[in-house]
């Protein structure tokens, strides 16, 4: 059996720079391509979650750009160029990108590249959406998941792998290409880029629910169109947090016409809340991301209500306004002491042609050998695997497979 020096230290030890306490949850993992999830429905299809769990040292990084063009339709290929910039963090847990995307029609199709850091998104190489014919509308974590409603409106959501993006503070570079067979705008109002991730400094535990999709209404509902949606987001355990925050994203809404957020019944912020300001920007459309604290009436099952009825509002009211994405975070303790919590066993070995499985066993000469379940994550040219103490002692091996 080939040998491969194990480094193994408990985080916070002395020695050499110890690495932190945390779950690296789908680092160095590449995402299968499968087929997206779209459709079209002009009454729109509501939020839903797609997205939740509970890790320690966690916390969520939530940015928005209006990336909208104040010209008539592009010629293509069309190329928008933004940049996110995380803080220097560990792992990140979940990360995704949302946008929303003019067609000028329902009728067109979208040919979408994404890129990150000049590597392609592997489910957006291209991601191809669009017409009136696409009518498959799927909440989905796992694949991309696209929402096409009104005159020609896309909403779209797409996983990103954790490992694209940068974790030591530097900048993201997000391309979006866009292309079509025939006469799909493209334009792209704007672009958020979502990601949990974890820090081991936290010392918490942190609850994060996701909702997405196309959360149309109207200010005179239909037989198919409404006035008010409502999406129940679950967190694990209210009665111990020490913060909760919301975050509500909306799209093409005006200033001076009146909308309203509900969280469990109260009422958040005022009868305005949603509305663009070109006149700093000057570009004719954009995002609105609200955030607001919710600490004093978060409980187990949170209705969140967005309502342009009149029964709620005074005119002037939104003639429509979508809502396209609902995120709540709950940070609670972390139950230990930060010095129990960052005595994990981290196992390092440096990155070579050749594969290796983790064994451990009780006894240095007797037992069985078991693999490790946890994948390895690469991080600057080394292997590594994050165990917590569950033994007096195990001794570990690699075990070079074909």
């Amino acid at each position: 059996m080939k040998q491969y020096p194990l480094d193994l230290m408990a985080a916070g030890g002395g020695g050499q720079a110890p690495l932190p306490a945390l779950i690296a949850l789908g680092l160095g993992l590449a995402a299968p391509i499968v087929h997206v999830q779209a459709g079209f429905a002009a009454e729109g299809h509501g939020i839903q979650p797609v997205l939740q769990g509970t890790l320690p040292n966690g916390a969520l990084f939530l940015e928005s750009k209006a990336t909208w063009l104040n010209a008539t339709t592009p010629d293509k290929p069309y190329v928008v160029d933004t940049t996110f910039t995380l803080p220097a963090i560990d792992a990140v847990a979940v990360s995704r990108l949302v946008l929303t995307v003019w067609a000028g029609t329902p009728d067109y199709v979208c040919e979408m590249g994404v890129r990150i850091n000049g590597t392609d998104v592997p489910m957006a190489a291209p991601l191809t959406f669009g017409s009136t014919a696409d009518a498959n509308p799927a909440f989905s974590a796992a694949e991309p998941s696209v929402y096409g409603a009104g005159s020609g409106v896309w909403l779209v959501g797409i996983p990103v792998p954790g490992d694209l993006l940068r974790r030591d503070g530097s900048a993201n570079s997000v391309q979006f290409t866009g292309n079509t067979p025939d006469s799909f705008d493209g334009r792209i109002n704007q672009v958020t880029l979502l990601a949990v991730y974890q820090a081991a400094a936290l010392n918490n535990k942190f609850d994060y629910v996701i909702a997405e999709g196309s959360g149309d209404i109207y200010r005179t509902p239909t037989e198919t169109r409404v006035d008010a949606r409502t999406v129940t987001l679950t967190t694990a355990d209210p009665a111990s947090a020490t913060s909760a925050t919301l975050h509500a994203l909306y799209t093409y809404a005006d200033i001076g016409q009146n909308d309203l957020l509900r969280f469990n019944g109260t009422q958040l912020g005022g009868d305005d809340l949603a509305g663009w300001d070109k006149t700093g920007s000057g570009l004719d459309f954009g995002p609105n991301l609200l955030r607001f604290d919710v600490l004093d009436h978060v409980a187990a099952n949170n209705e969140v209500t967005f309502s342009v009825a009149a029964t709620d509002l005074p005119d002037t009211r939104e003639f429509s306004l979508r809502p396209q994405l609902a995120v709540l975070e709950v940070t609670r303790p972390a139950g230990l002491p930060a010095l129990t919590a960052a005595l994990n066993m981290v196992i390092t070995w440096p990155v070579s042609p050749d594969t290796y499985q983790l064994e451990f066993r009780p006894e240095a000469d007797v037992g069985e050998w078991t693999p490790v379940d946890t994948a390895p994550v690469v991080v600057n040219g080394w292997n590594l695997v994050i165990l917590p103490p569950s033994q007096p002692q195990q001794y570990f091996q690699l075990r070079q497979v074909d």
